[in-house]
């Protein structure tokens, strides 16, 4: 899956976890705490995104992957 705004391949193991989460919609927002960030969400058949209350936000230091939710979350955006 490619990210369509930045145009970076997202990672295998991140979108294996949004998958695993309930997600369908993966895009790289940049550079956060010296990883790389990717918000997740949810698109509906349209392409329409659907709310889902406050981010979720992955961060990924080519290794691990740590998730950060809510108010944090909505801090690195």
């Amino acid at each position: 899956m490619f990210n369509q705004r930045k145009r970076m391949k997202i990672p295998k193991i991140i979108q294996e976890k949004a998958d695993k989460e309930g997600w369908n919609s993966v895009g790289f927002i940049g550079k956060r705490r010296g990883k790389d960030a990717f918000a997740v969400g949810y698109v509906d058949e349209n392409g329409e995104a659907v709310p889902t209350g406050l981010p979720v936000i992955y961060l990924f230091d080519g290794k691990t992957v740590e998730t950060v939710y809510g108010e944090e979350a909505l801090e690195l955006l």
